[in-house]
């Protein structure tokens, strides 16, 4: 069952005594904005352009970087970082960095201890020291963000009118702002997903979506 979280949004947009506008904006996931420069910046970081390292720096939050490989060998390099209190928000985030497929395996022939079976059908590597090093000072091209709360559809409004809606099953549905390099699940029986990266790897981040069921709608 869903959990409303509406009084509690409600309290913290009227809780100015306490917060500025500014704070406020940098703690909710749809106060993103896209910079000058064309990045995305949410909860104040600058995804497409902000290092590993630096993101750790400004969210004041550490994560161990590790390898994933899909079933058909595909390899990426992510962090998880717990939950953590955003505002009056909990999330838990994660990174994937930008690294191409030579690195990634060469990480991989210096990878740590067995390989670790994943819910999500995935192995997870962990890595060196000295690949952590080369991890930090990668830049962040995708930030996924998970939601402690279940959104109900008056919340996922706060994101505005999706660009494009794509049903995925029949609880669940992706709605698409291509010009805000955002990317929401919404699953009226299941978790919320939110994905940002800068708008002009929106491309990227969509094919990069779960392709299973996935039928057009809007």
């Amino acid at each position: 069952m869903k959990k409303v979280i509406w009084i509690s949004l409600l309290l913290l947009l009227n809780a100015c005594d306490n917060n500025t506008e500014e704070s406020l904006n940098k703690s909710m996931p749809w106060k993103s904005t896209v910079t000058a420069e064309g990045y995305t910046n949410v909860l104040g970081v600058d995804i497409g352009k902000d290092t590993f390292k630096e993101i750790m720096f400004k969210l004041q939050l550490l994560a161990e970087p590790a390898l994933f490989e899909t079933k058909d060998g595909k390899l990426s390099l992510e962090a998880y970082f717990g939950k953590k209190r955003f505002g009056a928000l909990e999330a838990r985030l994660i990174t994937e960095m930008d690294a191409d497929q030579a690195l990634l395996k060469q990480m991989l022939t210096d990878k740590v201890g067995d390989r670790e079976a994943t819910p999500s059908n995935l192995w997870k590597y962990k890595i060196t020291v000295k690949s952590t090093k080369i991890a930090n000072d990668l830049r962040v091209w995708r930030l996924i963000y998970l939601p402690i709360s279940d959104y109900e559809i008056k919340q996922m409004k706060f994101f505005g009118e999706p660009e494009e809606k794509l049903k995925v099953s029949e609880t669940a549905e992706y709605w698409l702002y291509p010009s805000r390099g955002v990317a929401l699940l919404y699953d009226t029986a299941g978790k919320e997903i939110f994905y940002f990266v800068a708008p002009n790897e929106f491309q990227r981040l969509r094919d990069a979506l779960p392709k299973e069921a996935v039928i057009k709608i809007q």
